[in-house]
């Protein structure tokens, strides 16, 4: 019997991967930078482009548009920096000269329409070690908002599901509630 040999994984540094980024190797929005692999990131269909569309207008409306990014990295760990579909920054996107951290975000968002799975586990995983202090997947399949609130180690302790009649305030925004309707397409 033959013993399966498997290829050695090579893992990137971040300054590999700006390196493909800036020599024009790797598109960028068309991966992402986690665990030390970039990942090719799925095509996007019309409902997670309307959904991510929505959402940062919600989000904007909420915090100002100098505050709100979408679909750019933001570094979690030495070895992370995902892309999620809308974020939260703590001062205005315009003055960050690096990518900003997961300390600099006060909420991230992911829409899930084909990648829920994904971004249960492996995001989640990312966001809560990197204690990002609110995580909301906008579940398009089921038309609801999974809210993650309270990180400790790889998980959240206070978690719960708001249906799309239900109305939602970021912990950052107490008092300015929408309704989860307004997130999906």
């Amino acid at each position: 019997m033959e013993t399966l040999a498997l290829p050695r994984r090579l893992p990137l540094t971040r300054a590999q991967v700006r390196l493909l980024v800036d020599g024009g190797l790797v598109v960028p929005g068309t991966s992402e930078y986690i665990h030390g692999d970039l990942l090719e990131k799925m095509p996007q269909n019309p409902r997670h482009v309307h959904a991510t569309k929505r959402v940062r207008r919600a989000l904007e409306q909420l915090f100002g548009w100098e505050f709100v990014g979408s679909q750019a990295p933001i570094q979690v760990s030495e070895d992370s920096d995902p892309e999620p579909d809308a974020f939260v920054l703590n001062q205005p996107t315009e003055s960050f000269s690096e990518t900003p951290t997961a300390a600099d975000c006060v909420l991230v968002v992911e829409v899930s329409d084909a990648t829920l799975g994904w971004d249960k586990n492996i995001k989640l995983r990312l966001y809560a070690l990197a204690h990002i202090d609110e995580y909301w997947i906008v579940d398009v399949a089921h038309r609801r908002l999974l809210v993650h609130r309270t990180p400790q180690g790889e998980d959240y302790l206070d978690i719960r599901t708001y249906t799309e009649t239900e109305q939602v305030a970021p912990l950052s925004r107490p008092s300015a509630p929408l309704t989860v309707s307004e997130l999906l397409p």
